[in-house]
């Protein structure tokens, strides 16, 4: 277990020293610098991973302190909170090198155009489409380890189902007003929430969770997924929900560039 820690990051470091050298070969993966896509999306988890591990190696076997839970979640959470800002940094170094790199091989490349594709369409479908993707994952989590819940009323276990409800249709409202008009965006998010929606109908039949409090991370997802469901299916064809949206949107909303010719 020692050797292994101390292994995987100089083994990382020594992948990541060598593959410095090839970010002339043009080589890209969503428009981002393949090089710069690896050092972001890979070594950089890498490393996380590898340093959590290795701080709680430290904290619970090697150090002789006796600290209780809430301390190592504190301990994790200033942790966490510090590599989120490390990494932050190395995804704005990540795309700046990528521009920096296009005009090195084009001086006459559009940079904008290629910050928009990231601003309008890559970093939107991360974003919304992760926390649809995490939402699922913890409800499916709580699926596996049901909350241990003192016994409560029948009206309590509904109201987590009513703010379920609530919170899909804010979510889709939100993803509605990100919505900047290029190519099938309003589809795709969609469809991820139908993915979600279709997931916890199969993790019913096949799990079973009761209708009570002690599933209730799995049916509040699956009461917000529904109602996101109903409203991406009602909002976009009456003239009310638009207006209300157009009244929150951002002055000088829409006026974008397209970044797949004609907007749909």
């Amino acid at each position: 277990m020692k050797i292994s820690l101390l292994l995987i990051p100089i083994i990382t470091t020594i992948v990541g020293l060598l593959l410095y050298r090839f970010q002339d070969k043009n080589k890209e993966i969503f428009k981002l610098d393949l090089i710069q896509f690896v050092y972001l999306f890979v070594i950089a988890p890498i490393f996380f991973v590898w340093a959590k591990t290795f701080l709680f190696f430290l904290l619970r076997r090697e150090l002789s302190f006796n600290l209780s839970v809430n301390d190592l979640f504190v301990i994790d959470t200033i942790f966490s909170v510090l590599s989120f800002v490390i990494i932050s940094v190395i995804a704005i170094h990540s795309l700046t090198k990528t521009f920096r790199l296009k005009r090195d091989r084009d001086p006459s490349f559009d940079l904008f155009h290629l910050s928009e594709y990231f601003h309008l369409w890559w970093s939107h479908i991360i974003i919304w489409g992760g926390v649809i993707v995490v939402e699922t994952f913890m409800s499916f989590i709580n699926v596996l380890v049901p909350f241990s819940t003192s016994p409560v009323s029948k009206m309590q276990f509904y109201l987590v189902l009513l703010l379920g409800l609530i919170w899909g249709v804010c979510l889709f409202f939100t993803i509605w007003m990100s919505d900047a008009q290029q190519n099938n965006y309003m589809k795709l998010m969609k469809l991820f929430f139908a993915a979600g929606f279709v997931f916890h109908v199969v993790v019913y039949f096949v799990v079973e969770p009761r209708f009570n409090l002690n599933y209730g991370g799995y049916w509040f997802v699956f009461a917000s997924f529904t109602s996101a469901v109903l409203a991406g299916a009602v909002f976009e064809k009456y003239e009310k929900p638009r207006r209300f949206r157009d009244k929150l949107l951002h002055v000088n909303w829409g006026n974008n560039i397209n970044l797949f010719g004609d907007k749909k």
